[in-house]
């Protein structure tokens, strides 16, 4: 717990000097319109669309890309939001063509998605979510070619961006689904301060040790969860009757309730945070099942819609 803390301070103080400094921003609206793609909507920008980080650094997504936020696979848009909704859509625009050109450094294109979500206005626990969605299920790292120059546009068929999730086996799927929703849960409990508890242990989101395990996650998503159980941490399952709880109140997901996980209460107690308010299904409090590893998930624990096309996302 001590680690955590003397990470946090770091995670907080980076947090308050980005306040000082900005999280950068965008240079107008994007101009362009939407299109119908194979797999859902796309976006096709009219001109440039440009961000300039806090460092000063300019991120330009350019005229005649079409992008279409596919480094979030469609189940995992129920738990964060549809990418080119609302606060999300100039983020995604940038991070949607620099995850294709691959010109920029693989740490610092996620990176710089989560600062423009901040800068945009999204709240940091739903920021961080998305953060790590992207990380756990979007390219592998990349090494940067200085004398690649991408074309425009980046690529013609978002299709062509399949990642580890969209290549895995329905089984696999239901483990990975599993085990986003119990981060994202994480991250809205603790208001954006823990990332996941691994082995008792509680990481601290955007840190090397929360990259290191979000990297492990993909890993074990190509293996088909063949690794070791106690490294994987926290999953949850998500029902259909929590699914129907948040179209009608708005949440996404509901958090852990308290007791469910004693490194969670603890840790609330020593930050003196409070929980978030639960979650209602059918006038109940509703307490998300809990489980410290892979074991028992499979795809009949979860709406089959869920799982394969994405439907559910609709909503958001």
């Amino acid at each position: 717990m001590k680690r955590l803390a003397a990470a946090l301070v770091l995670c907080l103080f980076a947090t308050v000097a980005g306040a000082e400094t900005g999280f950068g921003e965008f240079e107008g609206v994007p101009g362009g319109e939407f299109l119908d793609g194979p797999d859902g909507k796309l976006f096709r920008l009219s001109r440039d669309f440009v961000y300039r980080d806090p460092s000063g650094l300019v991120w330009t997504a350019p005229a005649g890309e079409v992008v279409d936020g596919a480094s979030i696979p469609k189940p995992f848009r129920i738990l964060v939001g549809y990418p080119f909704s609302g606060k999300y859509l100039n983020a995604a625009i940038i991070h949607d063509y620099y995850c294709c050109a691959k010109n920029r450094e693989y740490h610092t294109t996620h990176h710089t998605f989560w600062l423009g979500m901040r800068a945009a206005g999204v709240e940091q626990d739903v920021a961080d979510t998305m953060w790590a969605a992207v990380r756990m299920f979007g390219p592998d790292i990349w090494s940067v070619d200085p004398a690649a120059s991408a074309p425009v546009p980046c690529r013609s068929d978002p299709r062509e961006f399949a990642g580890v999730y969209e290549q895995s086996t329905p089984e696999t799927k239901a483990k990975a689904v599993a085990k986003f929703t119990a981060i994202a849960r994480t991250l809205k409990t603790t208001r954006g301060r823990v990332l996941d508890v691994v082995a008792g242990a509680l990481l601290a989101p955007r840190t090397p040790e929360a990259e290191a395990h979000l990297e492990f996650l993909n890993k074990a998503i190509a293996s088909g969860f063949d690794v070791p159980a106690d490294k994987v941490g926290l999953m949850s399952g998500i029902t259909q009757a929590e699914i129907e709880a948040a179209r009608s109140t708005s949440e996404p997901i509901a958090p852990w309730v308290k007791g469910q996980i004693p490194e969670i209460d603890a840790f609330m107690t020593e930050q003196s945070l409070r929980y978030p308010m639960p979650s209602f299904v059918e006038g109940q409090v509703f307490a998300p099942y809990v489980s410290n590893g892979p074991t028992g998930y499979k795809v009949k624990n979860f709406p089959v819609e869920f799982l394969t096309n994405g439907t559910l996302e609709k909503r958001f």
